[in-house]
């Protein structure tokens, strides 16, 4: 992605249900920091969920989560003001594997879990990518993660079991066919 579209990616708000603000905007570099608390903050469970694993992220790997590489990858970050300081409560990114796939992943910290933030970034990073030129989003996710399938399903995702692993499930959103009609995928469909 060019300079001139990673512009167009403007910060936004939202208002959750309780009234907080939330800015969803692209993820910088010099938000290597917030980026190390949120990591740091998240359940032992929250982070086996990201990263398929127990380990937790390295300082190289944060670096490079914070300064992407705009010609293949878009990241938008969700922060609030808690006691007048900025703090991350979740995290989009796609990352192109082809010139028309991207893999994207998702995490929001514990307590924003089940209140709506994770439906409004995903489908903030599903128009990035759409208007980047991206046809097909896909993901993989433990087949019993219920709230990123039921999430993945919200916005018009495909889950199938992988045929080599029924542990786990693999996601595909064709951007031909997004914004989603309502419904939401099942395990098979």
């Amino acid at each position: 992605m060019s300079a001139p579209d990673r512009l167009r990616l403007m910060p936004a708000t939202w208002a959750a249900a309780d009234g907080t603000v939330v800015t969803i905007r692209p993820i910088r570099r010099e938000d290597l920091a917030l980026e190390q608390e949120f990591v740091s903050a998240l359940s032992a469970s929250s982070g086996y969920r990201r990263l398929m694993s127990t380990r937790r992220p390295s300082l190289e790997e944060l670096r490079r989560f914070t300064d992407v590489d705009d010609e293949r990858e878009v990241a938008l970050i969700a922060t609030t003001l808690l006691d007048g300081k900025e703090r991350q409560v979740g995290v989009a990114r796609y990352v192109k594997e082809s010139t028309a796939d991207a893999e994207f992943a998702i995490v929001l910290s514990d307590d924003w879990q089940g209140r709506g933030l994770g439906t409004r970034l995903l489908a903030g990073l599903v128009a990035a990518a759409k208007a980047h030129g991206i046809r097909r989003l896909v993901a993989t996710t433990h087949a019993d993660n219920v709230g990123m399938l039921a999430l993945a399903g919200k916005l018009g995702f495909k889950a199938e079991i992988d045929p080599r692993l029924a542990t786990i499930a693999n996601l595909t959103l064709d951007l031909a066919e997004w914004p989603p009609v309502r419904g939401g995928p099942q395990i098979g469909s």
